[in-house]
């Protein structure tokens, strides 16, 4: 196959799709990480079929007219080409000619339905998982706010019983000193009611050794 009569070079399709030819680079090389081959000569060089140019022009559209990341958009044009090879008959579309050219307005717009379809799948399955995430973030605030209004029982609570138990602990300090006041207030009565019983006892002898001597002395 004679490569520069079938096909066209990367400053060419710049001019067609009204870009540059460091973005048609930069397409290729993501293209190709995703699987995708171009025709190249023995230096490596790139050249570009109609269909290469079909698959350039809904990545381009893909970039800038749905706003999708360079990944994304390799992603999702590969996907579409890779359904409509799998159906077509032949394993080698990219690199047969496509003579009649009248067409590829067609085509292109076959193409674009193709891949606003594979986009809007993928907007309808992103707005879904959105959602899906945006249920669990209020399940977690609403279990996050639960766990506080608990916690703030539980800490109420606490210091609701603490308060009781330092009541309680006053109230047994000042019985227990109550207590030991009345018992030493007690003790000191006995030992006052001990002291003058002694010194009564102590008067009382005192008073019957004097007799005793008197009557010793006056009985001589």
């Amino acid at each position: 196959m004679d490569i520069k009569q079938d096909t066209i070079n990367a400053e060419e399709m710049a001019k067609r799709l009204n870009t540059t030819s460091s973005n048609i680079r930069k397409w290729c090389i993501e293209l190709e990480k995703h699987g995708y081959e171009f025709v190249k000569d023995n230096r490596k060089k790139r050249y570009y079929s109609v269909t290469d140019q079909t698959l350039l022009s809904n990545l381009k559209y893909a970039i800038q007219e749905k706003k999708l990341s360079l990944e994304i958009a390799a992603m999702t044009v590969i996907k579409g080409f890779d359904r409509k090879r799998s159906s077509s008959s032949t394993q080698q579309e990219h690199l047969k000619k496509e003579s009649d050219n009248r067409n590829l307005s067609v085509l292109q717009e076959h193409n674009n339905y193709t891949t606003d379809a594979v986009l809007n799948t993928m907007k309808e399955q992103f707005e879904q998982q959105q959602s899906i995430n945006n249920k669990l973030l209020e399940m977690l605030d609403y279990y996050k706010d639960a766990l506080q209004a608990s916690e703030e029982i539980r800490r109420t609570e606490q210091e609701h019983m603490n308060k009781q138990f330092k009541e309680l602990e006053e109230r047994l300090a000042d019985r227990i000193s109550q207590q030991i006041d009345n018992r030493d207030k007690e003790m000191m009565k006995y030992i006052r009611s001990s002291q003058q019983q002694q010194q009564e006892q102590l008067l009382e002898t005192a008073a019957t050794q004097q007799k005793g001597f008197f009557a010793r002395l006056l009985g001589k």
